[in-house]
């Protein structure tokens, strides 16, 4: 297992892909080539890829009570134009990206989080819980024949030798001296398994190696393709008549949320009568709905055809994961966390809204969600950013409900004529988004993982339910499908073989129960992927938890979850978002002339289950009922 990592990592880098005339520029292709350039100029003697280690930040410490925030007011904010996106982006220089040998370092993952309390309308600071941590068991290396010290038997040892369990990046010594070895797990381990740790590292190694000279010249011609492209005018744009009608969609939506803001209960949202004295669709996009909803189908379709297939947005970002129609919850985190098209005061740049697919299906409110969603996307079309999830599909739709929902709400004709409308435009969604370069966000997951963003950039559209089902595209049916495994599933297992228990391995790739194409990936499928992309995390969405808090972080923090949809389906969980912001940091370099590359700080912001909220509550008038009959008695 562990060695067929290596094998198919150098088979498949060295193996070109179709450039489609369509690509598009990317800031991670022109970092590559600005790097390649450097390290010829100026860094002979320190050595190609002189790999710098960064002392792990301390996790924040538990506290006895949560840090109260103030709920920040978006009532004064001005709203701007989509033509201001460009001129308000402050210039960067090609070196401010990443080196590939840091590239898992400058993206951290924060150790605490942010609850709103729709109820209370407060934001609480809390600690990092433990169940939305995974870690594994992890090898520790010795040198062979040596016998075992005090150090050996610890983690820290081998993590002030060669990195820490998270780092990715270390260098290892010749594979024939040491050998992996395995304590304190709750299950027997084989050699094969603790070799996955060596092999993976060794791995990792190897794609940085390969994503910053073997494709140095493939991912340059991209660029210079690509940028040549840009230079051309858009092959769409948006009537102005059109934008004004996605814009009244927008204030209509902000009206709502400041409504809801002032009820006094919370509640589901299956359960929720919007209080606007009429018809929810009427208020939101005028009495004449269907026409309004038709123009922005037809209008979000040409914009999406006219945008690359891999998205690229810039910091501050932040990232929403399935949303499964629940159109109050989405206006409550709108409300907490800030709007789409909002210009903050302070001057920084205006926040990017990545959309990780499921809009639709199963939620009371499909229609209004996707409403909305089009509307953000044609009145700030580089700001916000629709990436396609496995509910973004015709075959799905008919099964789950959206099909059935357009019909009931719109009748037989209207209902079936949106929805063919609505589906063209899912067949033209992008199917991922690349943030500042390093962090990418896909629905399901990476799959195999025996792909890269150059497969993604040859891409023809439209993408339909016929095109997915093709054998060859099984990696792209996938990045909808698939899910990671997480770290510590292999502590708890109810297999016995002859006996003893058989533990689940969380490497290597597996069959998904989800779908017969699907598969399970690993720790060491994750962690080689980003090294040969040059990719710090993975952001997917996908799967929802019972009791969850909406986000998980696993893979030694190369992958998270994040869902925002709460109580979604009975699971009585919380829903979150992820927000994406560019912080400067002072480190030591190993280079005097070596500029530090920016860190990107990733941090979790989340709603409330009203499930666990009405729990609490009754739990507090049994406590006090039972106090009052022990009183009586």
């Amino acid at each position: 297992m562990g060695n067929s990592v290596v094998s198919k990592l150098g088979c498949h880098a060295c193996k070109s892909s179709p450039i489609d005339e369509e690509v598009q520029s990317t800031d991670d292709t022109q970092r590559v080539v600005d790097e390649d350039d450097n390290r010829r100029s100026g860094g002979a003697e320190k050595g190609a890829f002189n790999l710098r280690r960064r002392s792990r930040t301390k996790s924040l410490e538990s506290k006895d009570a949560p840090v109260i925030l103030e709920r920040e007011d978006t009532s004064e904010v001005e709203v701007y134009s989509a033509a201001e996106d460009e001129a308000d982006e402050p210039e960067r220089h090609p070196r401010s990206q990443p080196d590939d040998a840091a590239a898992g370092w400058s993206v951290k993952v924060e150790r605490s989080y942010d609850l709103f309390d729709a109820l209370t309308k407060r934001k609480s600071a809390l600690p990092m819980p433990s169940s939305a941590l995974h870690k594994r068991f992890v090898a520790t290396i010795r040198q062979r024949n040596k016998p075992l010290g005090i150090d050996d038997m610890s983690t820290p040892s081998i993590c002030s030798q060669y990195g820490s369990e998270s780092d990715s990046s270390v260098s290892l010594p010749p594979s024939g001296e040491y050998e992996a070895v395995v304590y304190d797990s709750p299950a027997p381990m084989d050699k094969a398994q603790s070799a996955v740790e060596v092999t993976s590292k060794w791995g990792v190694l190897l794609g940085k190696v390969l994503y910053s000279r073997v494709l140095a010249m493939h991912t340059a011609s991209s660029t210079y393709m690509g940028r040549s492209r840009e230079a051309k005018p858009q092959k769409s744009t948006v009537a102005s008549s059109v934008k004004k009608r996605a814009q009244d969609t927008v204030k209509q939506a902000r009206k709502l949320a400041k409504l809801i803001s002032q009820e006094t209960e919370d509640c589901f949202d299956c359960d929720w009568t919007s209080g606007v004295g009429k018809n929810l669709l009427s208020w939101m996009f005028t009495s004449e709905y269907f026409d309004s909803l038709m123009i922005l189908a037809k209008a979000g379709k040409k914009l999406l055809a006219s945008q690359p297939v891999l998205a690229t947005a810039k910091c501050p970002a932040r990232v929403f994961g399935d949303i499964h129609g629940q159109f109050r919850d989405m206006l409550i985190l709108f409300s907490a966390y800030g709007w789409p098209g909002v210009k903050p005061t302070n001057g920084e740049p205006a926040t990017t809204f990545i959309f990780n697919g499921d809009f639709v299906d199963r939620g009371a409110h499909q229609i209004e969600t996707i409403g909305l969603l089009l509307a953000l996307k044609v009145a700030f079309p580089t700001k916000v950013w629709l990436v396609r999830g496995n509910h973004e599909d015709r075959s799905m739709n008919e099964k789950y409900g959206f099909k059935d929902t357009c019909i009931q709400t719109m009748g037989q004709a209207l209902g079936l004529k949106i929805y063919d409308l609505l589906e063209a435009a899912f067949d033209q969604l992008p199917i991922a988004c690349l943030v500042e370069g390093r962090i990418l966000c896909v629905h399901g997951g990476i799959g195999k993982g025996d792909w890269d963003l150059i497969n993604l950039r040859s891409l023809h559209r439209p993408i339909t339910s016929q095109v997915l089902s093709q054998p060859d595209k099984k990696w792209l049916l996938n990045i909808l499908w698939s899910d990671p495994i997480e770290d510590d599933d292999d502590m708890v297992s109810d297999e016995e073989r002859e006996g003893v228990k058989v533990f689940r391995r969380t490497s290597g790739v597996h069959d998904s129960p989800r779908k017969q194409e699907a598969v399970q990936f690993g720790w060491d499928v994750t962690k080689t992927f980003c090294a040969r992309n040059g990719l710090g995390l993975v952001i997917r969405s996908h799967q929802c938890k019972q009791d969850g808090h909406g986000f998980d972080i696993m893979h030694d923090d190369h992958l998270v979850r994040v869902f925002s949809a709460r109580d979604y389906e009975g699971c009585d969980n919380d829903s979150a978002t992820v927000i994406i912001r560019n912080v400067a940091e002072d480190s030591e370099s190993s280079h005097p002339l070596e500029a530090a590359p920016p860190k990107l700080e990733v941090r979790f912001q989340g709603l409330s289950s009203h499930a666990k909220a009405v729990q609490v509550q009754s739990e507090k008038e049994l406590k006090k009922l039972g106090k009052d009959k022990k009183a009586g008695a």
